[in-house]
């Protein structure tokens, strides 16, 4: 797999190092950063870092683009950061925009993964409600249905944590807040009030009513008034004197910032949310189509942007005010699979082994609602495929809006899997809608792809691609291109039927995998030893001839942390072809739950026409040749 430490302190040294980060978080798929200036950050230099997929400022935000794997790169971010951001603010004036996008994707992002776990719960239930496979009276149909509303339940404790760490304050004084928000006074009694019936009010400063308003499942009360928090908490700390701070300081910033949320944040926020809700609903009944498709065309450019997260408070707000959501999720949901039509139109068509195998990965990742790969590795890439996905997105946006699909409850990824979430015993014709629509996005945009055509990779002449079993000198040279040479024995397989989405879709670049017989590694290519982790699971090699390459053994075998490997060699040291690099106990390795697969990756492969495998498939020895790159 990728060496993830590695992306993340090369990201980190090429955005102007840590001191240059005020903030960090991320995505589903890319790494999220404010910077103090943007100037230093080489935008260049980290789209060409291995594992990186792609590189841009989206408004003050600087976003690197990851893909699958964002996760692990984050915690190793973190690790170099030593948090999530090492200063206090920009030296750029943000316009407001940008801050209020950044703050909206920096609150709710953190949140998407247990929104999504729950959401899908949710929509499994009204599945099994519809096709009576159980009951709302049966003990685990309750339980399962107390998960899948937990999160949503009590969302003002989840944002307050995500608002206090955006917003540089106590979590547990914005915890405190939303708890008085959510305290059963407050809900009972507006539970009472909505029953008819009286309740005694809470008066405040001498005839002043708070109002009982439902802040279960509410957003814009708890952001403003954590944002409140810290505010008041940070003028609070300088005057109060340091001996008394722990305990005084929490008190008084409570006890200003609780009545004034009650009073003016809490009610304030909940209108607005409501307001809203109403008014994107009356839009897109009124607008109908046409909002669909505008919205529908336009989406995968909002993606691109990074803001479509901005688009995540509106949604929970629609759940919250109208119990589901017409707008944002349907049409994401098609313009999603659009993508995917166009992803796999261009594997079809392409006669580019590779771009075929890349297409075809990424059309698969789209299906699923991670669009990235796709977008940024084929459609984009070559123009018209993205062109056809933008049309076939657009008439799809408008046909799901014109039947007015609905989504029931949040499911993160907008892919097939989130399919239980239109679901609804009440409108079964909503799910057959949405169906049509997701499947007309599919064909459309494939059809349009195969019709519009696009620019193919050049694809080498057939003698490049034959077999030749032994090569006695390392540096020979193929149809003007190097030859790189199998680094162990074993059985050949494709690089995209390894079990390690960064290799198999070609992320890091082109090459061959192989299943390794025994526990030498070689080199197979001469040139100066670059990488050599700790771990000694992977050596990188720069040739003589500039050809960059990585030869990788095993998946998550860096968690051994060099058990079972033994380095021959050492970063500095000039290596010839066919010379031992590592050795490694394959028996222990695969004891221990490892798989062994050999990745070798060519990872400046962009600077190749292309890179091709001798073989297929079939055993090889070390020192055959195994792959050409291509000038």
């Amino acid at each position: 797999m990728a060496d993830n430490a590695k992306i993340a302190s090369t990201v980190i040294k090429e955005i102007g190092g840590k001191e240059n980060v005020t903030n960090a978080w991320h995505c589903v798929t890319r790494l999220r950063f404010n910077l103090k200036d943007r100037k230093l950050a080489q935008v260049d230099a980290i789209k060409d870092i291995p594992g990186v997929m792609g590189a841009q400022f989206s408004g003050d935000q600087f976003q690197v683009i990851i893909g699958n794997t964002v996760g692990d790169v984050f915690e190793e971010v973190e690790n170099v950061l030593g948090g999530t951001g090492s200063a206090s603010g920009s030296t750029e004036k943000e316009s407001i925009v940008s801050k209020l996008m950044d703050i909206i994707s920096g609150i709710f992002t953190p949140i998407l993964p247990a929104l999504a776990g729950t959401g899908l719960i949710k929509g499994l239930l009204a599945l099994a409600l519809t096709l009576h496979w159980t009951t709302a009276t049966a003990g685990w149909y309750q339980v399962l249905y107390m998960i899948s509303d937990s999160v949503f339940y009590f969302l003002p404790f989840f944002v307050a944590v995500s608002a206090t760490r955006k917003f540089k304050t106590s979590e547990y004084l914005g915890l405190s807040v939303a708890g008085v928000l959510l305290y059963p006074t407050m809900v009972n009694a507006y539970n009472a009030i909505s029953a008819g019936k009286k309740v005694a009010a809470i008066t405040l400063f001498s005839g002043v009513n708070v109002p009982y308003v439902n802040y279960t499942s509410s957003v814009i009360p708890i952001i403003l008034g954590v944002w409140f928090l810290a505010i008041v908490q940070r003028w609070v700390k300088k005057w109060m004197p340091d001996a008394i701070t722990m305990m005084f300081t929490p008190m008084v910033t409570l006890v200003i910032v609780v009545p004034v949320t009650l009073l003016v944040f809490g009610p304030l926020g909940t209108y607005a949310g409501n307001g809203l809700a109403v008014g994107i609903s009356w839009l897109f009944t009124h607008a109908g189509p046409v909002a669909g498709l505008v919205l529908g065309a336009t989406f995968p450019l909002i993606v691109m942007t990074g803001m479509h997260y901005a688009f995540v408070p509106i949604v929970v707000n629609n759940f919250k005010v109208l119990g589901y959501d017409a707008t944002i999720f349907p049409i994401n949901f098609v313009t999603n699979m659009a993508q995917a039509g166009s992803a796999f139109a261009v594997a079809i068509r392409s006669k580019n082994a590779a771009t075929k195998q890349l297409a075809t990965s990424s059309g698969i990742s789209a299906l699923l609602g991670i669009t990235e790969p796709a977008m940024y590795g084929i459609n984009l890439k070559k123009k018209k495929p993205f062109y056809a996905a933008l049309a076939a997105g657009g008439i799809a946006g408008a046909f799901v809006t014109f039947f007015a699909v609905k989504a029931f409850a949040m499911a993160g990824l907008t892919g097939l899997t989130a399919l239980p979430v239109f679901i609804s015993a009440k409108t079964p014709m909503n799910i057959v809608w949405l169906a049509i629509g997701i499947t007309m996005s599919f064909v459309l945009s494939f059809i349009f792809t195969l019709v519009l055509g696009f620019e193919d990779d050049v694809v080498a002449a057939p003698s490049a691609t034959k077999p030749v079993k032994k090569v006695a000198a390392a540096d020979k040279t193929t149809v003007g291109g190097a030859t790189i040479l199998a680094p162990v024995q074993g059985t050949l397989e494709p690089l995209s039927s390894v079990a390690d989405d960064t290799f198999a879709q070609g992320i890091m670049g082109k090459g061959a995998a192989i299943i390794p017989e025994d526990g030498e590694i070689v080199a197979p290519i001469s040139g100066k030893v670059t990488v050599l982790p700790d771990s000694k699971h992977a050596v990188g090699i720069t040739g003589d001839d500039g050809t960059e390459l990585l030869v990788h053994v095993g998946i998550d075998t860096v968690e051994l942390g060099g058990k079972f490997f033994t380095a021959a060699v050492k970063a500095g040291d000039h290596v010839t072809a066919g010379q031992k690099l590592l050795s490694f106990d394959l028996k222990q390795i695969k004891e221990k739950g490892y798989d062994p697969t050999v990745m070798i990756i060519v990872t400046n492969s962009n600077d190749f026409t292309d890179v091709l495998p001798m073989n297929e498939s079939g055993v090889i020895y070390p020192k055959e040749q195994l792959l050409v790159a291509i000038k």
